[in-house]
This record gives structure tokens, sequence and C-alpha cells, in this order.
């Protein structure tokens, strides 16, 4: 096979042979892109804040989904922790924020079932409660009995120290979370 292509002209030449060099230049960009998307990665799976934010997600979906199955198991409607309201936008509501106690920001003990746009980020957990609410602490007892609901609280309210965990670690966390998610998700299409 020949590597000469046959023209009709010099237009023609020179038409083809800036299109064949724009191929290589974009084959190129396109490397060089997969190479720099690579290395972002890699430079991102060792960053922390990167791997927290991630893992943060994963915890967050993972408790949601088993609260969701703590309250489908006992025949129950799934209600805010702090409000009591039902069919809300659920998230995972911290007793104890990632900000204040980072040690239990993956703390099942630490996380209920809460609703995002009212209690969690409009009142900031709504811990104490309001006129209208009975707020998270009180929640707690509600749903698991006063000395139950007490017993988790001071855990929670008990410094344990600060954590630090390496990115192997979060990583490590998050594979264990996604596969809870996982087996989580299977059971509950199975209830459907």
């Amino acid at each position: 096979m020949s590597t000469f292509t046959t023209v009709c002209s010099i237009y023609c030449a020179n038409a083809y042979a800036i299109g064949e060099t724009a191929k290589k230049e974009k084959k190129d960009a396109l490397l060089s892109e997969k190479v720099n998307r690579k290395a972002l990665k890699d430079l991102n799976r060792q960053s922390l804040s990167w791997q927290h934010k991630q893992t943060q997600k994963s915890f967050n979906r993972m408790r949601v989904l088993q609260e969701l199955k703590w309250f489908h198991d006992r025949g129950l409607k799934p209600q805010c922790i702090s409000c009591a309201k039902e069919n809300m936008d659920w998230c995972c509501g911290h007793h104890k924020t990632v900000g204040a106690e980072g040690e239990l920001r993956y703390s099942e003990f630490n996380t209920t079932l809460q609703c995002n746009r009212y209690c969690n980020m409009g009142l900031s957990g709504n811990i104490h409660g309001n006129k209208t609410t009975r707020g998270y602490l009180q929640g707690l007892k509600d749903r698991f009995g006063e000395v139950e609901g007490q017993a988790i609280i001071d855990k929670c309210e008990a410094h344990s120290g600060q954590v630090k965990w390496s990115w192997q670690q979060l990583e490590e966390m998050r594979a264990g979370f996604n596969q809870k998610i996982r087996e989580l998700e299977k059971a509950q299409l199975e209830q459907s």
C-alpha cells in the first residue's frame, strides 16, 4: 500500500496536508487531555479534602438507606428526627456537625434521617427545636426511648479526640459504604 495520496492540484495537496496536521493535533490534544485527567485523578485520590468529600457522600447515602430500612422493617413511615414530618427530602442529619466533631462524621450513632431543606440546612440541624418542632435531641428520645436516646446523646457528647484518616483509609471506608449501598438498594428493589 502506498503512503502517497493522489491529489488534483497544489491547492488540494495543501488542503490535504492541513487536514492531516489538524487530525494529528486533535489526536495529540485528546491524548494530552487523557493524561491530564489521569494525573488529576491521581492527585485527587491523594487529597484528603477530596477523599472526605467523596466518602461523606457515600456515608450519607448509606445512612439514609439504612434509616429508611429501619422504618420499613418496623412498618413505620419515615419521619424527620427533628420535626417529625413525613415525606420530606431526606438527608443524613448529624447530631454533632462535621466541623464541630470531625471524628464523628462517619459515625452511625451520630446520624439519623432528617429533612434536608428545613431542619438540616434551614435550622442548622434543628438540635433543640423551636416553637413548632421537637428538635433532634428530643427526637432521639422519642424514637429510641428516654434511656437509649440519652445514651446516644451522651456518646456523641463524649469527646474522643480528633481522628486523622489517611487517603487510603478513606478510600477503603468508602468502598465498604458503597458495598452496603448496593446491598441496601438491592434489598429495597426486592421489597418493591
